[in-house]
């Protein structure tokens, strides 16, 4: 009897032990840079949204554009090729472009051609269908036609050597006049990471 509830205890015990340590989770300000994987992420995808807007309105298309035309640009986010070895969410990274836009103040951004304008579009179906007053109801003849695209590419290149790494980003963004199809700006940022990890399966 006495060794069967040795035994029983060394099972428990070793069961406990292989659940594996105490886990604590901590909340932490959505805006801190962090990087656990080494991997593209958020904190990525924020920070180099924000440079490379502040850097596109630090150029002279913008100040030439508002003498020309006597009025904010309005600007539309295209398509962000992801040319880079990892599954990255081309659509958490123009939000966070299209944000930056909006809060700077200086550009109409336009709602994308998927997503947002499908609602747009219906409301304004829903408005000509004779069920709303003609007071109310939106006009698709109304809509705004955009004066520039932003499109991006993004790349990576990645250097492993015995548990170390070193991860390599270039984003590449062009602003193209929609009427002229001239690149007024073209912006770069560049992102490397070195990775260690004593004992490791890249």
């Amino acid at each position: 009897m006495r060794t069967r509830m040795v035994l029983t205890a060394l099972v428990v015990g070793g069961l406990t032990a292989c659940g594996g340590g105490k886990r604590q989770v901590s909340r932490v300000d959505a805006n801190t840079t962090t990087d656990l994987s080494g991997k593209w992420n958020d904190s990525d995808a924020r920070l180099t949204a924000e440079a490379l807007i502040a850097d596109c309105f630090n150029s002279a298309w913008l100040p030439n554009h508002l003498e020309e035309e006597g009025e904010k640009p309005a600007v539309a986010v295209g398509r962000i090729v992801n040319k880079s070895d990892e599954q990255i969410d081309g659509q958490v990274f123009t939000k966070n472009i299209e944000r930056a836009m909006v809060n700077s103040g200086k550009v109409r951004v336009l709602a994308q051609r998927t997503g947002a304008l499908d609602e747009v579009i219906a409301e304004q179906d829903f408005g000509a269908s004779g069920r709303v007053s003609d007071e109310t109801a939106p006009s698709s003849g109304n809509m705004r036609g955009a004066d520039y695209v932003v499109v991006g590419r993004i790349a990576s290149i990645t250097d492993r050597l015995e548990g170390q790494a070193t991860k390599f980003y270039q984003i590449n963004f062009e602003l193209v006049n929609t009427e002229t199809r001239d690149k007024v700006w073209v912006g770069e940022h560049k992102i490397k990471k070195a990775i260690s990890q004593d004992s490791v399966s890249w």
